[in-house]
């Protein structure tokens, strides 16, 4: 993977997706709208190779690949955040 496409704000956008395990509650989170949250998740499912969150009824569950991520995910970025 190259790290310069790599967007850091969808580090974010993972955190609160997974977090919340629903589109728009992560997006009132992060503070973007729904389908900027959306987007991000597309583009996290196409980086990652994982639909990292499916619809199970009427609510969203993290795949085994995004369940694995959560504990390196936040690490990462309380790293990023010890930076500045």
């Amino acid at each position: 993977m190259n790290l310069a496409s790599l967007d850091l704000n969808l580090l974010v956008a993972l955190d609160a997706l997974l977090s919340e395990a629903s589109v728009g509650r992560a997006a009132l989170r992060i503070g973007l709208s729904q389908p900027a949250t959306s987007h991000a998740l597309r583009r996290l499912r196409g980086i990652l190779g994982d639909p990292l969150l499916v619809r199970v009824g009427a609510r969203m569950e993290p795949t085994p690949r995004a369940q694995a991520l959560r504990a390196p995910l936040r690490q990462a970025l309380d790293q990023v955040r010890g930076l500045f």
